[in-house]
């Protein structure tokens, strides 16, 4: 029994090695090109569009959470997931739930656009959520692959449409020099990306049906992942909300700036932990709960080993980068970059633990977790702004990402799979490499 045990974790290894040098690989390649992207469109077109965007994206984006029943993850984790009844039936819910995206971008429009005062949300919003029905009917393959891990094929499709969106949408971001270049760039991207996905070829013959065990089964796992998607929206994406109302459009896309670029790292690490480790840990749990916490603690190492010295990095050369990629409209940027990078490396600790209570089912657990986060958010923020305007708001978004670790930790201990000596480290290297860099420059 343990020479099955040592096998399945050595394989288990080999294709987390694997997925996540490709997973790497096709993050460095899809950023390459949203940077590239974005340092161009930043020199054809004004900050105040970029406010307006950041602002049309956040409420795309909290409908598309908000409406998250875990179809993905219910594919890649389920014990049907190979079922071609259960595969068509997490697909239709999929093209419903694309439609349901669309149909409520309609009606959040105005009341966004009377919100923000920015009467261009009342058409940009319906239109660019038009891309939710693109993505709604994209091949049920895609899915397919991300439970097998095959992060080869489906990088390749990825990259591939990403380079393709990135160049309509700079052309037409040049010919109209407005902000509808970014958003028809990326409707017709969208559109080109869901008729690509049926070159991935699926061994499923493909019909809009619903088997009612398996979308029971579907809705009983993602019911709390209904309510945390929810309240990931409200901790990735508050901040956009809430300064939206205090700041103009020009500083929102200035701050827009500094978050994607804080958001690099921890992107890298979602995407590892989604397309890799949560499938990967899903397995080692339904062969063996005995590899399942080795092989957590030794992963959740290395990611952090890999990512902690990245965010160092942006904190100490946050101003002199931003300097020197954007133009003065720009400058704002660093400080505000060095803000939200400091909050990444408690992002980072936690992040690396989430997926793991997905993977073992305890859905509930993680709803809780993110409605703690997202509650402390909006505390911290609020505490922030009363004292110090908004700079304290920006600082409240990075303060909350360590207030939120206890929770966290109280959960993974329920499972047994809380590290704290791993923890600690991360935290005091982080304190000394800072504090020195603090002491040394200041």
């Amino acid at each position: 029994m343990i020479k099955k045990y040592l096998q399945i974790a050595a394989l288990g290894e080999s294709i987390a090695v694997r997925g996540s040098f490709w997973s790497t690989v096709g993050f460095g390649g899809s950023q390459f090109i949203r940077l590239a992207s974005n340092l161009l469109i930043t020199r054809l077109l004004a900050p105040e569009i970029f406010g307006v965007m950041a602002l049309v994206q956040v409420a795309l984006q909290g409908l598309k959470m908000m409406s998250d029943v875990g179809i993905s993850t219910a594919v890649m984790v389920g014990q049907r997931g190979d079922d071609p009844e259960y595969l068509n039936s997490a697909w239709t819910i999929q093209v419903i739930r694309g439609v349901l995206i669309w149909g409520l971008s309609c009606i959040v429009a105005y009341p966004m656009a009377m919100i923000y005062d920015a009467p261009d949300l009342l058409l940009l919003i319906p239109v660019v959520g038009f891309s939710a029905i693109f993505q709604g009917f994209t091949s049920p393959a895609v899915l397919t692959l991300k439970r097998k891990i095959e992060i080869k094929k489906l990088l390749s499709w990825q990259i591939s449409t990403q380079f393709l969106t990135t160049v309509i949408t700079l052309f037409a971001a040049w010919h109209l020099r407005s902000i509808w270049g970014i958003a028809l760039g990326g409707l017709l991207g969208a559109a080109m990306t869901c008729v690509l996905s049926y070159r991935l070829g699926t061994r499923t013959r493909m019909s809009l049906k619903l088997d009612l065990a398996a979308v029971a089964e579907i809705i009983n796992f993602g019911k709390w992942i209904f309510v945390s998607s929810f309240i990931s929206f409200i901790i990735s994406k508050g901040d956009i909300f809430i300064l939206g109302v205090f700041l103009s459009k020009a500083d929102l896309g200035v701050f827009s700036i500094a978050a994607i670029w804080s958001r690099l790292v921890l992107e890298l690490l979602v995407k590892v932990n989604q397309e890799v480790m949560t499938p990967l840990y899903a397995a080692s749990f339904r062969e063996s709960r005995y590899s399942a916490k080795a092989k957590i603690k030794k992963t959740r190492a290395i990611l952090l080993f890999m990512t902690l010295p990245a965010i160092w990095l942006v904190i100490i050369i946050a101003p002199g980068l931003i300097e020197f990629l954007y133009d003065h409209r720009y400058v704002q940027a660093g400080w505000m970059l060095q803000v939200l990078a400091v909050g990444s490396i408690g992002a980072a600790i936690t992040l690396t633990s989430g997926n793991a209570l997905l993977s073992f089912s305890d859905s509930f657990g993680y709803m809780v977790f993110q409605t703690s986060a997202g509650l402390i958010l909006v505390a911290c923020m609020l505490v922030g702004g009363a004292t110090f305007g908004v700079v304290g708001i920006i600082g409240g978004v990075a303060v909350a990402k360590f207030a939120s670790y206890p929770v966290m930790a109280l959960l993974m201990r329920r499972h047994n799979i809380w590290f704290p000596q791993l923890d600690s480290l991360a935290f005091t290297s982080s304190l000394l490499v800072l504090g020195g860099w603090w002491y040394l420059t200041f």
